[in-house]
């Protein structure tokens, strides 16, 4: 795969509302924003960057071996904090690609983000970004975020509620986008959607606005972490992963 088009930045700001300095907060011996960098770099991808608006998380970044960009404070999402830190790379021009890795996956695989990398490039999509599919179980929760999609892998509709109704099997969306360089400036430019301001869900600006998102299919579902149980659960599959290797 020809990867030196492509960059992964990783979102991470220090002022989380539901979690206090979410990316310093310790996952094992190392800080998520740590185990996401370290995460990225088995991807073997050579431009990844993470996007902060902290020096705290910009020297975790370093630990890690990662590389980092200074952003605003008052970015009002982490896709506008993407797009501002990609205009801070001297080799932008060189780039076509741009995937978001969101910053609160301490676990997420490298085969996840090449899969997307893999459809970004081989579709005619302007936004690619995977699911996996869950039971009721995993659904239900309000924090899972669920997609409905076409014949033709295009996604229809992103809600916090159970879409589709009355069904028994859904696909649940991993915080990961893939955008094509010119479709992630034409987003970052609409104003948001009010579709967006209800569900709390970016991606329903670029729909209402035209936008089509494509979807890949992935088996693995990433911790994300948001609360302090979200925190705790991450530590114990931490200390499960550490006691089986």
């Amino acid at each position: 795969m020809y990867t030196s088009n492509v960059a992964v930045i990783i979102p991470s700001r220090l002022g989380s509302e539901r979690l206090k300095q979410k990316p310093l907060q310790l996952i094992g011996d190392k800080s998520m924003i740590a185990h996401v960098v370290n995460q990225v770099q088995a991807t073997g991808l050579k431009n990844i960057y993470v996007a902060t608006d902290s020096e705290l998380v910009a020297n975790e970044v370093i630990a890690a071996g990662g590389k980092y960009i200074m952003t605003n404070t008052d970015c009002t999402s982490g896709t506008d904090r993407v797009y501002e830190a990609l205009q801070n790379l001297d080799h932008q021009q060189q780039l076509k690609y741009v995937i978001n890795v969101q910053g609160d996956m301490p676990f997420i695989k490298a085969s996840v983000i090449l899969n997307v990398i893999a459809y970004l490039k081989k579709s005619q999509y302007g936004i690619v970004t995977p699911v996996a599919k869950v039971g009721i179980d995993v659904a239900n929760s309000s924090s899972n975020v669920k997609v409905v999609v076409d014949n033709n892998y295009k996604a229809l509709y992103f809600s916090r509620s159970m879409i589709p109704f009355g069904a028994t099997e859904f696909l649940y969306h991993i915080g990961i986008y893939g955008f094509r360089k010119d479709t992630l400036e034409k987003f970052v430019k609409l104003p948001q959607s009010a579709l967006e301001i209800q569900e709390k869900l970016e991606q329903l600006r670029a729909l209402q606005h035209d936008i089509d998102i494509g979807i890949c299919y992935v088996d693995d579902i990433p911790i994300s972490v948001d609360t302090i149980d979200d925190l705790n659960k991450a530590i114990e599959h931490y200390n499960l992963l550490k006691s089986t290797s």
